[in-house]
């Protein structure tokens, strides 16, 4: 929902509660008024009429309009001079509507006689008022939200300008760029906040991001060189006279020099994932590369007596940069040799909607939630240095892929749903019942 449409909201649900109190007050208000003036007018037609009577005139039936009745009395007046009283006329059958009697007796004393004038005059009853009201409550209901509705939208783009301005400038912003943000100006007090911290936060991410890519390059670039000498010396070790356990020392000592190379290389390349220096906007053909990597892998298979079964669509194309689809495949077809059990099998499968990779392997040692982070590993294998699948999911990530695993039928299962393939396949749902796992091999 939008600012402005929250905004809009509010102010209406304040203005239905609003409304519905200042209705009541402005009847209570229009029906005091209205008694009060004909209380007073019928006031001042008994002292007329009090006038008459003094005067030696006989008065008539009617007064202003007004019912005049005359009474003498034989005892003193009353205290008070007044005495008002009303009542409901929904019976009478002279009047068409169902109005209120209003009644006003007031008691004279004329040349030694003591008289008592009443007079009575109709006014509005309080259904009538609250009909009226009803009616004027409705109009400025539709009325107030079809203009709230109206100039909300046109007020929004001109108050909100600035936040829209800089939400876009926020939308196009990229660190590879190397360039500062910079705002438009405003006069709003809280947008030139949110300008003020918007600015220095993305400053220091600029810098952050160039310090960060700086020490890469030299780490990659410092690290291969005593990295290279150690092998070299290594090799001339290993051609002198050494006898047989300096020689099982010599070759762990390579694999290990080999091993930091690889966590080397892998570190860099999680570093430029990061960074987004891998964006594309061109469509690669993933079947070729898939086929590619099966073929690449075609020699390792068969040396470990694996049996492989291919199954792959053409023209799969999919938004990813060439180098990451090279890693993506052979990361986890990799993976399916590496963590494989004799005589085992592996399954690649390439459609338009996902790639899914399965093999058949020993169940997780570790937790498998863990599996995606950087250097766990699902088993105790050596050749493994625990970055393969943190590579894959962060492939997977700036690619808006999705990614999947779970272990059922002693296989482990793999699934890289692409974007237009939705939330979920079915693919994996109509063969196997499991519960989804963000998890990793």
């Amino acid at each position: 929902m939008k600012l402005v449409d929250k905004f809009t909201l509010w102010f209406l649900g304040v203005t239905l509660i609003i409304i519905p109190i200042n209705s009541v007050i402005t009847y209570q208000s229009i029906k005091r008024e209205i008694d009060k003036a004909a209380i007073e007018r019928l006031k001042h037609v008994n002292v007329r009429v009090a006038g008459q009577l003094e005067k030696g005139e006989v008065p008539g039936e009617y007064t202003q309009g007004c019912r005049i009745k005359v009474e003498s009395m034989s005892g003193p007046t009353p205290e008070g001079q007044y005495a008002i009283t009303e009542r409901d006329v929904t019976h009478d059958p002279e009047l068409r509507d169902n109005d209120r009697k209003i009644t006003v007796a007031s008691y004279h004393t004329i040349n030694g006689k003591h008289y008592r004038i009443t007079s009575g005059d109709y006014v509005s009853r309080s259904e009538q008022i609250l009909a009226g009201l009803r009616t004027s409550i409705m109009w400025k209901l539709i009325i107030l939200i079809g203009l709230v509705v109206l100039t909300a939208r046109l007020a929004s783009r001109i108050v909100l300008a600035p936040f829209y301005s800089t939400l876009k400038k926020l939308q196009r912003f990229s660190l590879k760029s190397k360039k500062k943000l910079v705002l438009p100006p405003t006069r709003v007090k809280e947008f030139k906040e949110l300008n003020c911290f918007v600015g220095k936060m993305t400053d220091k991410a600029v810098d952050d991001y160039l310090s960060l890519k700086e020490f890469s390059e030299n780490a990659s670039h410092e690290l291969q060189t005593p990295l290279a000498i150690i092998r070299s010396k290594l090799e001339l070790l290993s051609e002198s006279d050494i006898q047989g356990g300096q020689a099982a020392l010599i070759t762990d000592m390579q694999n290990a020099v080999d091993k930091l190379t690889r966590i080397n290389r892998s570190l860099i390349l999680l570093s430029r994932l990061e960074n987004n220096e891998y964006e594309t906007e061109q469509e690669v053909s993933l079947s070729r590369y898939a086929q590619e990597a099966v073929n690449a892998f075609g020699d390792l298979i068969a040396l470990k007596s694996l049996r492989l079964e291919c199954s792959i669509d053409p023209d799969v194309d999919v938004k990813l940069h060439a180098s990451l689809a090279d890693i993506l495949l052979n990361n986890l077809i990799s993976n399916a040799i590496r963590h494989n059990i004799p005589q085992g099998c592996i399954e690649v499968s390439l459609n338009r909607r996902c790639l899914v990779i399965k093999n058949t392997g020993r169940p997780p040692e570790g937790p498998t939630e863990d599996m995606f982070q950087r250097f766990k590993k699902g088993s105790q294998c050596n050749n493994s240095i625990g970055i393969g699948l943190s590579i894959v999911k962060q492939i997977c990530e700036i690619n808006s892929f999705q990614i999947r695993y779970h272990y059922a039928s002693e296989r482990h299962i793999v699934e890289v749903a692409f974007p237009q393939a939705g939330a979920s396949s079915k693919l994996l749902q109509n063969d196997e019942r499991y519960l989804h796992e963000k998890i990793q091999l």
